[in-house]
């Protein structure tokens, strides 16, 4: 089975190649063989994921090939809601109008795969501490709260879009906001920054990733 991943670095943050993924479904499937590609870029938005979906592009050394070369039989694509500029509600339409494009590209370009969308784990409401201040720019508390509201706005967006779209959404977030009900603080899965997922959270959105493209996970709608 061959399975593509897309988005930012979220995404990037599983690795390549993924192996926790890797593990996850070869626990869940030990008689199937795949073959995965983390074809995620930092500071991706869903404009430039339509784009790399469509044509050829070079990462580093990583040779990224447009669907009709690349073949693939799952597509898994991040819904890259985390950088959007605070541009209202225009901005928000653009997203929605992005990944209507997205879907109609994989439909008409690559009609064998499953495609899979998934929103992943929601940065820290809180300000990240002071360490992480000083690795990452500097910035002020209210800038982070308000790339944090952002963040959020935009994947309230995606979560809409999915359920009216009808399209397979692996909710990662919902499940992290579940077991923060249940006592699990959201800083247990991310990373100083209060945004990328550390080794806890790389392994739940593996799992979480792995049980839907089985056909045995949590799939919104």
């Amino acid at each position: 089975m061959r399975i593509l991943l897309y988005g930012d670095s979220m995404t990037e943050y599983l690795h390549r190649p993924p192996r926790m993924l890797t593990d996850a479904l070869q626990a869940l499937q030990p008689e199937k063989s795949y073959e995965i590609s983390n074809w995620a870029v930092g500071g991706t938005r869903a404009e430039l994921v339509l784009y790399r979906l469509l044509y050829e592009f070079w990462h580093g050394r990583a040779r990224m090939l447009p669907l009709t070369q690349s073949r693939p039989d799952v597509l898994v694509i991040e819904a890259c809601a985390f950088n959007n500029a605070n541009d209202q509600q225009d901005g928000i339409n653009n997203f929605k109008h992005i990944w209507d494009q997205i879907i109609k590209a994989c439909r008409e370009h690559a009609p064998q795969a499953r495609l899979i969308t998934y929103l992943t784990i929601g940065s820290s409401p809180t300000v990240p501490d002071e360490r992480a201040n000083r690795l990452f720019f500097h910035a002020l508390p209210e800038v982070f709260a308000l790339r944090h509201k952002w963040r959020e706005i935009y994947q309230d967006a995606f979560e809409q879009w999915a359920t009216e779209a009808a399209v397979e959404c692996v909710n990662v977030r919902n499940e992290v906001q579940r077991q923060e009900a249940l006592g699990v603080p959201r800083q247990h899965w991310i990373s100083a920054d209060g945004v990328h997922p550390n080794a806890a959270g790389v392994e739940l959105i593996s799992q979480k990733l792995a049980a839907a493209i089985v056909g045995s996970g949590e799939i919104m709608p």
